[in-house]
């Protein structure tokens, strides 16, 4: 009869012997340690696109093309907030290559705009005319 503590072992993970075990491991550590590093690469190229460098996840102040301003947070899941109107929204964003889609709520129509980088922000635009602009 086998040890306690093997027969624990063997009804834990019937599929992989200890060998399989620590491989297991090492590919989950050094695919972690890639997806950090990607990550990383992608915050600090010269080539990061202006929707990802807008949804990073921190507050911009967002003035529409009629005056009203509000609070807009992008997160890189295509989720956001919006805050200080009438009430809050959940906008869902996606980007595209010279900028992004918003849709601040399910009624309401997505609006895709081209951004363009400013000193304090970014400008978004839809066939030349300014739709928004959003500083910090």
């Amino acid at each position: 009869m086998r040890p306690k503590f093997l027969r624990l072992s063997a009804r834990l993970s019937p599929d992989f012997g200890s060998l399989g075990r620590a491989a297991c491991l090492l590919l989950m550590s050094v695919g972690l340690g890639l997806q950090s590093f990607t990550a990383r690469a992608a915050e600090s190229g010269p080539a990061v696109s202006a929707s990802a460098k807008v949804a990073d996840g921190r507050p911009w102040r967002l003035r529409m093309d009629d005056g009203h301003t509000t609070t807009l947070v992008l997160y890189e899941n295509g989720t956001g907030s919006m805050t200080g109107g009438p009430m809050q929204l959940s906008p869902k964003w996606r980007p595209i290559p010279q900028g992004l889609c918003l849709k601040p709520m399910p009624l309401m129509a997505e609006r895709c705009v081209t951004l363009v980088q400013t000193k304090n922000g970014f400008v978004g635009s839809k066939d030349g005319a300014t739709v928004f602009t959003l500083e910090r």
